[in-house]
């Protein structure tokens, strides 16, 4: 069967639209992948109980915002210090300085937050997460900013576990309440 010139120009179409997106699959640069790469760090120093630096084999010092918590405050500029919040600073740093970790983000979050700190989990290489055991401890409360993080649930039920033993900023002399005043 032989082709009319329509048939003959439409074979050429579709042979260019294929050599077209064959030529950019190759050199287009990959896609980012859903999931982000987990990159090992040492924890460096804590700045408070839910801030922390870390040094990043790959990216260097970062100061990471962890995900899933809120700690009392203690060096909010103009603002009294938390109730519990010297104790939750201790606690990070007693549970944190020197480990080796994963700085893990939350896909359903940002990546940095408007301080430009990087906004992650810290993760061990055996699962522990330390925004689960501060929850847990009573050395923070479980935090949504303005969406759920995805391990939320996990950390909600360890803060209802410190609420129910009175453990940490749910016990004396706190007993939950530990909102900074204005100076």
């Amino acid at each position: 069967m032989r082709l009319g010139f329509g048939g003959a120009v439409a074979n050429v179409v579709a042979l260019s639209v294929v050599a077209v997106i064959t030529l950019a699959t190759l050199v287009s640069p990959p896609l980012v992948t859903a999931n982000p790469a987990v990159v090992t760090a040492t924890i460096l120093k804590v700045v408070d109980g839910d801030t922390i630096d870390v040094r990043d084999d790959v990216r260097g010092r970062l100061r990471v915002r962890l995900l899933g918590i809120d700690t009392p405050e203690t060096k909010k500029p103009g603002y009294t210090v938390g109730c519990w919040g010297p104790e939750a600073t201790q606690f990070a740093n007693e549970t944190l300085v020197g480990l080796r970790v994963a700085v893990v983000p939350d896909p359903t979050q940002d990546r940095t937050d408007s301080y430009g700190r990087t906004l992650a989990y810290l993760v061990k290489a055996d699962g522990w997460n330390y925004s689960v055991e501060a929850a847990r401890a009573g050395a923070a409360r479980a935090y949504v900013y303005d969406t759920p993080v995805q391990k939320y649930g996990e950390i909600y039920a360890a803060e209802q576990g410190a609420r129910a033993a009175g453990r940490g900023l749910w016990g004396p002399p706190c007993f939950g309440e530990t909102a900074s005043k204005r100076r």
